[in-house]
């Protein structure tokens, strides 16, 4: 994995991501939550979703979670709440997509920064 700079690595600090995780309970029933995740912590919370088993709240706060797949009502919260967009999200499927995303969020903020 590629380190990210000092100034993106303060900014991916200061930066939280809203992820929809979905998997299946112990039991093989289907679950989802919404994360908030640091930036910076993107990648280690990839690589533990690819490990098995884990709990997410080690990685993040847990806002919304439940079985099946979210009810309309809770994807209404998050977008109101949260500004999340369920037609604009993207699959992380890597750590190294996870660290790609913490740099350009880090980019766009510094990017906004110098205007």
């Amino acid at each position: 994995m590629s380190k990210l700079s000092k100034a993106e690595q303060i900014i991916a600090e200061k930066t939280v991501c809203v992820l929809l995780v979905r998997g299946e309970s112990p039991d093989g029933e289907k679950i989802f939550a919404y994360m908030a995740v640091r930036a910076d912590k993107l990648e280690s919370f990839i690589e533990a979703q690819k490990s098995g088993t884990f709990y997410p709240e080690d990685y993040g706060i847990v806002i919304e979670s439940g079985y099946g797949d979210p009810s309309d009502e809770v994807k209404e919260k998050m977008t109101k709440e949260y500004g999340f967009n369920h037609e604009a999200m993207l699959d992380i499927e890597s750590p190294q997509g996870a660290n790609d995303i913490a740099s350009n969020i880090s980019s766009y903020v510094s990017g906004i920064k110098e205007e």
